[in-house]
């Protein structure tokens, strides 16, 4: 064979090969045929029903005016729909037997979990979450304070979808739960769930909006809704997050209101075992700065700051020391204060506490102590108007 023909024949296979390459997507799905869902609820009907509800961008009207769903489209940036079902898939094929676009998960931002779905157990929920090849590990599950349908609805006036509130709220707080979060809770003996509840309130000064708000945390045992813990009462819970996001909180001095950021947090927790009995040892280290100061006190004093410092580490402790007793009195270890006793005596957990965490957890003690250090007071030590007046 001749080399031209050699040559010939080489480039028509390489060409055929390449040419395999190039072949188009056949299940292709265009962007225009897809509904892109930011939020969906699940909500349990009285009849014993799943209502799986979703939050919809209409894209032709996001370049216009924001505003909310409810079902209807116009000038709304958004579309809320609803159907019930004896499961949530077939609650979502209702939906999508009147949905001119394929209903697509992927891009979801939050679950909302109604308050009585809460109460009859996440696990089924999960399970069908889990399922979905479309579904988001990474999508932050929240409670609502009644129906979740009602959250889907509102209208906040700094987002265009309350999705979008919803994840950033959460975000802000620093006490975020994702679907993976939540499964690993559930499955981990030593600790129980939570989640934050959100509400759909009027805005203030009353107008025709809906804003979103943080009222408080759902406890869980088991998989099941068993408290309702206030934001009173919450203000402990981010001290046993594994990662620590500042915030600020506020306490009297000298009869005077002051605030503080708290910028820096680590927290220790040493199980001790002693004739069956288990007791915590809390260390808590935290570092702040003063925000906003109506006292009037001079911060340059070395006396008067060691005095903020023990007032901010008194106020440190009580807010976890409440948390901790909420906690116990309701029989759900959402600090994951059996998870820490299992590390230090695996075999003992085992042996002695594993099966009945639940009703150990009412026996046990804890102590705490707090070290606050407050190495930023300010660009000025007093009141600058009175530095003014000297």
């Amino acid at each position: 064979m001749k080399r031209s023909s050699r040559f010939k024949i080489a480039s028509i296979i390489v060409i055929l090969i390449h040419s395999l390459l190039l072949t188009g997507c056949w299940d292709r799905v265009e962007v225009n045929d897809l509904a892109l869902i930011l939020a969906f609820a699940v909500d349990k009907e009285e009849d014993g029903l799943y209502r799986m509800s979703v939050q919809l961008p209409l894209v032709s009207s996001l370049g216009g005016p924001s505003g909310g769903g409810g079902g209807t489209s116009g000038d709304k940036s958004y579309y809320v729909d609803s159907a019930t079902g004896k499961t949530l898939r077939e609650a979502n094929n209702v939906l999508q037997s009147r949905m001119s676009r394929k209903l697509f998960y992927a891009h979801h931002r939050v679950i909302v979990i109604g308050e009585e779905t809460a109460k009859s157990g996440l696990r089924e929920i999960l399970d069908v979450i889990a399922r979905f090849p479309e579904n988001r590990l990474t999508a932050y599950m929240v409670v609502a304070k009644g129906k979740g349908f009602d959250l889907l609805k509102a209208q906040p006036q700094f987002e265009r979808f309350s999705a979008e509130a919803m994840r950033e709220l959460i975000k802000m707080v620093g006490v975020t739960v994702t679907v993976k979060d939540i499964a690993q809770m559930l499955n981990t003996p030593g600790v129980d769930a939570y989640l934050p509840v959100l509400a759909s309130v009027d805005s203030r000064p009353k107008g025709k909006s809906k804003e979103i708000e943080l009222i408080g945390f759902s406890m869980f045992r088991d998989d099941r809704f068993a408290h309702f813990l206030t934001l009173e009462h919450a203000k402990g819970i981010r001290w046993f997050q594994p990662t620590f996001y500042s915030y600020a909180t506020d306490f009297d001095i000298r009869k005077n209101r002051i605030s503080v950021q708290v910028n820096q947090g680590r927290m220790e927790i040493t199980p001790i075992v002693r004739n069956g009995k288990v007791h915590f040892q809390i260390n808590v280290h935290a570092r702040a700065a003063i925000i906003e100061d109506h006292s009037g006190t001079d911060w340059g004093n070395s006396k008067n700051l060691r005095m903020l410092e023990n007032k901010l580490a008194a106020n440190i402790s009580e807010g976890i020391r409440t948390t901790l007793q909420e906690m116990v009195k309701n029989q759900s270890d959402i600090a994951g204060l059996g998870l820490v006793l299992a590390r230090k005596y695996p075999q003992l957990w085992k042996t002695s506490f594993r099966e009945n965490w639940d009703k150990h957890l009412k026996a046990v003690t804890f102590e705490i102590r707090t070290r606050a250090t407050v190495p930023n007071i300010g660009q000025t030590t007093e009141n600058l108007t009175k530095e003014e007046m000297r």
